[in-house]
């Protein structure tokens, strides 16, 4: 099937682990100009290079912490130089601060939370949308959670700022799909890396080492397997591919007709 993705300028941030680096993978296997955007310097060279040899038509690395208005400028201030478009943006830089009972939580982990989940995702749609609307298209995708559809105990603000993309994505399909841009969500869930050695970053949750996940199953046991569902599924766990799939059909030439859509990769978690 011929996406129409080849020789695109596609841009992931949070480019260098688990959901982000299967999308900006699976982007260079079709073909398209992948822009890698993190803040992990050596993972995000590791994945640069996978992508070349997947396909990539081009590839370049930006180490930028998108929930920073001033980094996300000088992102697509280099990403404008060096193609002169975006087609496509995926908003992947997510997810949550601690594992945590809201009451024990504190305005500091509120605004990370907002900031690495929402503000990321405000801060570089507001930077492609005039380059868009000129060219007359572009392809939106951002990247929400079942936890904002059935929310996730000791994860109210997470669930809470995922809520927001989904239903910032909704509106924004209203206002700017008369440009041709069309805007929509995945809502993942329990998305986890095959290879936790090979596919996380120092940053990420599900770091074999410092991963916030990794060190709430010591602490919190009981707590974890509270916000565990079950799918209506053998397993249990997404794979990281599998919604780099549905971002890639989002961004095709087949889904020129959908926009404003919420697509569960769940396992049918929401009917258990």
């Amino acid at each position: 099937m011929d996406t129409g993705l080849a020789g695109q300028v596609v841009v992931v941030t949070g480019a260098t682990a688990n959901i982000g680096r299967a999308t900006a993978l699976a982007f260079a296997e079709e073909g398209a100009k992948v822009v890698l955007v993190g803040r992990d310097e050596q993972a995000g060279q590791r994945v640069a290079s996978l992508a070349r040899e997947r396909g990539a038509a081009d590839v370049l690395w930006r180490a930028a912490d998108v929930t920073s208005g001033e980094q996300v400028a000088a992102l697509f201030d280099d990403v404008l130089a060096r193609f002169g478009t975006v087609d496509v943006l995926v908003n992947n830089v997510g997810g949550n601060t601690a594992v945590t009972p809201f009451e024990e939580s504190d305005p500091a982990q509120w605004r990370a939370d907002l900031d690495v989940n929402l503000m990321s995702t405000l801060n570089c749609t507001h930077r492609v949308l005039p380059r868009m609307r000129a060219a007359g298209r572009g392809r939106i995708v951002n990247i929400g959670s079942v936890s904002a559809l059935i929310g996730d105990p000791y994860l109210a603000v997470y669930s809470a700022a995922k809520g927001a993309v989904h239903s910032f994505t909704r509106v924004l399909a209203l206002e700017v799909g008369d440009a041709g841009i069309t805007v929509n969500a995945i809502a993942p869930y329990g998305t986890v890396p095959e290879d936790l050695a090979a596919e996380t970053s120092a940053g990420s949750r599900f770091h074999p080492d410092t991963g916030m996940f990794t060190q709430a199953s010591k602490s919190r046991v009981d707590e974890r397997a509270r916000f565990r569902r079950t799918t209506a599924l053998p397993r249990q766990t997404a794979l990281p591919a599998e919604i780099a799939a549905a971002a890639v059909y989002l961004a095709s030439r087949q889904a020129a007709f959908v926009t404003g859509h919420v697509l569960q990769v769940d396992g049918g978690v929401v009917l258990t």
